[in-house]
């Protein structure tokens, strides 16, 4: 990446709200296994909800430690990317897999509309990571539906998840239209978190476009909408 999207970063705010999160997930698994030691040796049970959830919270702790690897590589400008030619069903179908065990104990529909045989250029471990957080939060707040569209619009790859949740707040939406700079100082944990997405994005360059973030409440099933822009 280059000087001019990594400057003015507070890396130890950054840090320390990234570490912050991971205790708290690391906590409530530590509360959920501690219930289940407390219940009777021969009635020891554990809901398909309880073990999602924990999954959840395993999935936070992996993306926290990502992302301080990745805040190391932007703090010394030079957040690698390896762009290669990707069949993107094959990486979306395998990101929806590995919410399995989430969406179907919510019993949530997640639905792919791409075409088999479509492919793009891409850091595939970045945005993989980038779509399993988007998708693993979307599960968490919607009700029954969740659907990833991806295909080209204006010369641009869309990945775009929609789901029927309540929606954004207004300062999420405010948040993924701000600079590095605004979103470490003005939004908190909430900018912290847009922050490892927009580093990922806007590392895929082409000539002089770079990747976009758009989140907006106008998504097909009424709730929130999250869309990956890439060149």
């Amino acid at each position: 990446m280059t000087n001019s999207q990594s400057t003015n970063i507070d890396y130890k705010k950054v840090l320390s709200a990234v570490a912050s999160d991971m205790r708290n997930s690391l906590t409530l698994m530590f509360q959920s296994l501690q219930a289940l030691s407390m219940q009777p040796g021969a009635e020891k049970t554990i809901s398909s909800y309880d073990i999602s959830d924990i999954n959840y919270q395993v999935q936070r702790i992996n993306g926290g430690l990502t992302q301080i690897m990745a805040l190391y590589n932007a703090q010394q400008d030079r957040l690698m990317v390896n762009i290669s030619e990707q069949l993107v069903c094959d990486m979306l179908e395998s990101v929806i897999c590995q919410n399995d065990l989430f969406s179907e104990s919510k019993g949530i529909k997640v639905e792919l509309n791409v075409e088999e045989d479509f492919t793009w250029c891409l850091d595939a471990d970045l945005i993989t990571y980038l779509i399993d957080d988007v998708l693993s939060n979307a599960l968490r707040y919607s009700k029954k539906h969740v659907r990833i569209d991806a295909g080209v619009v204006d010369g641009q790859l869309n990945i775009t998840i929609s789901d029927d949740s309540d929606g954004y707040p207004q300062q999420m939406i405010d948040a993924s239209q701000a600079n590095f700079e605004q979103l470490t100082n003005d939004f908190g944990r909430m900018g912290i978190g847009l922050l490892f997405s927009k580093l990922i994005v806007v590392s895929h360059v082409n000539g002089e476009q770079h990747g976009q973030l758009l989140l907006s409440n106008d998504s097909a099933f009424g709730g929130s909408s999250f869309v990956i822009r890439l060149p």
